[in-house]
């Protein structure tokens, strides 16, 4: 069945040969849509081609492993529990302890 939705850019998809790959670009003035394979090979085809084409949208890249994906959310995540500049505010409240300790024994 032909392609009826336009390009989506970073989307990936499967042809009908069972190749996927990703769109990188889609110039909609210039009608051409700039695509990656898994194998890293570029190609670039006009829209008419697109909506000729019997194309299957995938979920996520074939070409990315589990790890791939595991590592990508790790990424996502916020590391650690402090701040980086949590050991300077802690200094500034040490110094503030002291100080009202001094007011206080007077």
């Amino acid at each position: 069945m032909p392609m009826e939705e336009e390009p989506v850019v970073g989307a990936i998809y499967e042809d009908q040969d069972g190749q996927a790959f990703e769109v990188l670009s889609f110039d909609e003035d210039e009608g051409t849509i700039e695509i990656q394979y898994a194998d890293g090979g570029v190609d670039e085809i006009d829209l008419d081609a697109w909506y000729e084409m019997d194309l299957q949208p995938l979920k996520s890249a074939p070409w990315k492993g589990e790890e791939d994906e595991e590592e990508e959310e790790d990424e996502a995540k916020p590391r650690g529990g402090r701040r980086a500049n949590d050991d300077e505010d802690d200094e500034d409240l040490d110094d503030y302890d002291d100080e009202e300790e001094d007011d206080y024994e007077e």
